[in-house]
């Protein structure tokens, strides 16, 4: 794997990102960065406090920072640095794509429920602009004690199948990483949930086991066509979020985005995007 890039985004995940960061290099047998994005947000004060103080301060913290990520790297990388930004998200695609990084490991955002159809939380636009697959960590670290792969399995589409054999073959090298087994699994839609309002329609139990039967055979056939060896199948019905967050508790959930981008992506989104607002463990999303 090409480097790993550690993103510190908070000095209090620090140690967390560090940790996990220098775990999988040496299991996967790679370098790795350090990259602090500094949030400017001073910039609103220049309006009041005046051009040339507004540098002088922000000199200032970008010495301290300097400072701090030097002392903190110190037996760990050489190569680190430090940027001013305004938006992290896209300060950390940058140093993503300038690094040539593989996986960038940061912590996550913990800011949950989106506020409005504009504003999105960071993670929500790191997912969209990364080059990289992106680990996502939770406030509380631990060993984990399984992988769990979410894969699509009713989209037939090229990209969409291109997507979940990356998306496996990623589960697959973090399970060896960590040494747990496996666990693949796919979530159909509740049709019950989906047209709730339609409560005359009878959605019977053999419409399920018709769908889960072929949701079970194209799982097989992913699994066979990428050859990665998996310990547990499992074929569910309902809310994407709600199944895979329980089936991931302990663990490390391994997820796909197809990033909707535009109007569609605002006003949409996508399943790893609902998926982290849920999910309270590590999350690895592969785009």
């Amino acid at each position: 794997m090409e480097k790993l890039l550690a993103v510190i985004n908070s000095w209090e995940s620090a140690d967390q990102v560090m940790a996990r960061t220098q775990y999988l290099a040496n299991k996967m047998h790679t370098d790795f960065a350090v990259f602090r994005p500094v949030h400017g947000q001073l910039s609103e004060m220049e309006k009041y406090i005046g051009f040339d103080d507004f540098e002088r301060l922000r000199d200032q913290i970008m010495a301290e920072e300097r400072r701090l990520l030097a002392e903190f790297c110190v037996g760990k990388t050489d190569d680190f640095h430090t940027e001013w930004c305004e938006r992290v998200h896209v300060a950390v695609a940058g140093a993503a794509e300038q690094q040539g990084s593989g996986l960038v490991v940061m912590a996550a955002s913990g800011k949950g429920v989106l506020s409005s159809l504009i504003h999105r939380a960071d993670d929500w636009h790191l997912l969209r602009e990364v080059p990289c697959p992106v680990v996502m960590l939770p406030d509380t670290l631990v060993a984990p004690d399984k992988v769990v792969v979410a894969l699509d399995c009713l989209d037939e589409d090229d990209t969409h199948q291109q997507l979940a054999e990356r998306v496996l073959d990623s589960a697959s090298a973090f399970a060896k990483a960590f040494t747990v087994p496996l666990t693949a699994i796919t979530v159909m839609p509740d049709p019950a949930l989906i047209y709730a309002n339609l409560v005359s329609v009878p959605f019977d139990m053999d419409f399920q086991q018709r769908a889960r039967k072929s949701a079970e055979e194209n799982l097989q056939q992913l699994i066979a066509r990428t050859g990665v060896a998996v310990d547990h199948i499992k074929v569910d019905i309902g809310r994407i979020e709600d199944i895979v967050s329980k089936a991931a508790e302990g663990g490390i959930l391994v997820i796909g985005s197809a990033a909707n981008r535009g109007l569609k992506g605002l006003l949409l989104g996508n399943t790893a995007e609902r998926v982290l607002q849920h999910v309270q463990t590590e999350m690895l999303v592969v785009n």
